[in-house]
């Protein structure tokens, strides 16, 4: 454990200015970014038939859509290990038989099945965040074949799904409508380089592919790492948007666009977190049970905060501590809010006001054997006063 937590802090520190060069052409992979950041600007500007249309039958890569990626049938394409979708499929697949990310992205965009009542803002504002989560399991996918096949190509176009376009001769919106946009914007929040560590573990995994016989075992640890750093990501995310969404005199559509982004951004990450956490989150946040909750400010952020520091990790050897929660002004003050003790991962976690209640209950037993004692000592001294009266 702690030479994990020890690998993802020294990933945590890596320059600012580093470049990946794809050695194969992945200019067009790369594209499929812009896709999401054209469905953005559809949805934002009402155009729901329009976004549905890119989604469904793409418009930047010829041929390629991102319904095609969340429809991808990984075993039919020839992986073999396929934990890195069935994590995720475990724990979202609807029991529709539809791949978990179509259904939630067309669920999302609709308005309607499991969106069924949702305003349109919790709409729009998961339908767009959840192309994310496509590219990212997308990227997974490539990462997977890599691993597998040992094919460089394929670990080219896991950087570009996860980049988006890097050729400005290409479009202007580098690096943008991506994963590892997302990256950046959290690291922006709490001060970290999450989306450094996730490029050195890109770097790091092409430095396997130097001579014609792969260097697999540094090629699957650079791609643990990856996904490593990622996880941190939308773990942050996780507790960002938990603990904003409910905060007192938001307007509906100001909750459901923060409730529905942080659940969104939870799901891109889940798969990847420790299985009982995941399953916690999941039915503590998701917000199309709830609809006419009455809500209450920070409690869920708290219940998910109590929850990953009752395990052992946060999954894959990521801890509270390395996300740097507190850098966030508005969870500056969380051990307050949810009353902990530190910020340390501990088995059986206790609140302070749990230890506070266990701590008053410690002195049941002893207030009980005084009790005990002046009975006894009471019934003595007027048996001894009756016996004394007696003579």
């Amino acid at each position: 454990m702690k030479y994990i937590c020890a690998s993802l802090l020294a990933l945590n520190a890596v320059n600012a200015e580093l470049v990946y060069t794809p050695k194969n052409d992945v200019t067009a992979h790369s594209k499929m970014g812009l896709d999401q950041l054209d469905i953005k600007g559809l949805i934002d500007g009402g155009d729901l038939a329009g976004a549905y249309e890119i989604y469904v039958n793409g418009k930047n890569r010829e041929g390629k859509s991102l319904q095609g990626m969340a429809t991808k049938d990984w075993a039919g394409a020839g992986i073999v290990d396929l934990s890195d979708y069935d994590a995720f499929a475990a724990l979202f697949n609807q029991g529709d038989a539809e791949p978990f990310l179509d259904s939630y992205n067309r669920d999302a965009m609709n308005c309607d099945r499991s969106f069924a009542g949702q305003t349109p803002e919790m709409c729009k504002i998961a339908a767009k965040k959840n192309l994310l989560c496509t590219g990212l399991q997308y990227a997974q996918y490539e990462g997977m074949k890599a691993t597998q096949n040992g094919d460089e190509k394929n670990w080219d176009e896991l950087f570009a799904f996860w980049n988006g376009v890097y050729d400005p001769t290409i479009d202007d919106r580098i690096n943008s409508g991506t994963p590892g946009a997302v990256q950046a914007s959290r690291d922006s929040d709490f001060d970290t380089k999450f989306r450094d560590a996730a490029l050195q573990a890109i770097i790091d995994g092409q430095k396997a592919f130097k001579t014609s016989n792969v260097d697999y075992p540094a090629l699957d640890e650079a791609y643990t790492n990856f996904k490593k750093a990622n996880l941190a990501t939308f773990a942050q995310a996780t507790l960002k948007y938990s603990g904003i969404y409910d905060e007192v005199g938001l307007t509906q559509d100001k909750i459901d666009k923060k409730w529905g982004e942080g659940y969104t951004y939870f799901r891109c990450g889940a798969g990847l977190m420790d299985p009982e956490l995941a399953l916690y989150i999941n039915y503590v946040l998701d917000p199309r049970d709830k609809l006419g909750m009455e809500l209450t400010p920070k409690q869920t952020m708290c219940k998910i905060a109590v929850k990953m520091l009752s395990l052992p990790e946060i999954g894959m050897g990521v801890q509270m501590k390395d996300l740097n929660i507190e850098a966030y002004a508005p969870l500056k003050t969380i051990q307050d809010d949810c009353n902990l003790l530190s910020l340390e991962h501990i088995a059986g976690l206790e609140t302070k006001e749990a230890k506070k209640q266990d701590s008053n209950r410690s002195w049941i037993p002893i207030i009980g054997f005084l009790l005990v004692i002046g009975i006894y000592t009471g019934g003595f001294v007027a048996f001894r006063g009756k016996r004394n009266q007696s003579k």
